[in-house]
């Protein structure tokens, strides 16, 4: 862990590893979200689309899942853990993918409007300043962006309901922000300029795919 990871009190990774639990309702929730999030993807097929960014990769699960639907794009991908894109490195190892160790707050490395598509799932509920990663994304982002989010109270009170968390009422550790479904989109609203194309709830998380608006 570096030194950067040590001063932060946020979580880098996955709390818990959703993507490979044994759990038989995890995996359940788990093919649900994957769904979904293939159905936003597909929903390119036939689109031009040459770069196609992730931010927050963690792993990489989602970075093989956007390669197998996608194979001929350039891949770019990026997290604000070294640890988490040592992972993703070794995880995606056969693909060609172009890491970076970034926080999604301030995106550097990536020049404006690069991106046909910008993927940023389970990330946005970990940032101190939301608006800024948010501002981020639109902003690296030349067509779509795809986002995920939990859907708020329904995550917590599955927390309680399988006794995690307690102490802080079935929040997971690393979430500062939360949004129901009618705050969400609000949310987005206030800080972006999009059209919304499509909008999904895979228990117990929300889903939204957006188009940029240019002026």
């Amino acid at each position: 862990m570096t030194n950067k990871e040590q001063s932060s009190p946020h979580i880098y990774g996955n709390y818990e590893d959703k993507y490979n639990s044994e759990n038989i309702i995890a995996k359940f929730l788990m093919r649900n979200f994957i769904k979904n999030f293939k159905k936003n993807l597909f929903s390119f097929e036939g689109k031009s689309a040459d770069a196609v960014c992730e931010v927050g990769c963690g792993e990489g699960e989602l970075l093989k899942i956007i390669h197998a639907i996608y194979p001929d794009v350039t891949l770019y991908a990026s997290d604000i853990s070294e640890g988490e894109i040592a992972k993703a490195k070794e995880n995606c190892a056969p693909m060609s993918v172009r890491f970076s160790v970034q926080n999604a707050e301030n995106l550097d490395e990536y020049d404006d409007s690069v991106f046909d598509l910008v993927v940023c799932c389970e990330v946005l509920e970990h940032l101190s300043n939301v608006e800024k990663g948010l501002s981020e994304l639109f902003r690296i982002s030349k067509k779509h962006i795809l986002l995920s989010v939990p859907n708020e109270p329904i995550w917590k009170i599955l927390n309680v309901a399988r006794g995690k968390y307690l102490r802080d009422f079935g929040n997971t550790p690393g979430h500062i922000n939360h949004w129901n479904i009618v705050q969400f989109p609000k949310f987005l609203s206030t800080y972006s300029k999009y059209s919304l194309i499509e909008r999904s709830y895979p228990f117990p998380w929300q889903m939204v795919l957006l188009k940029k608006v240019t002026r």
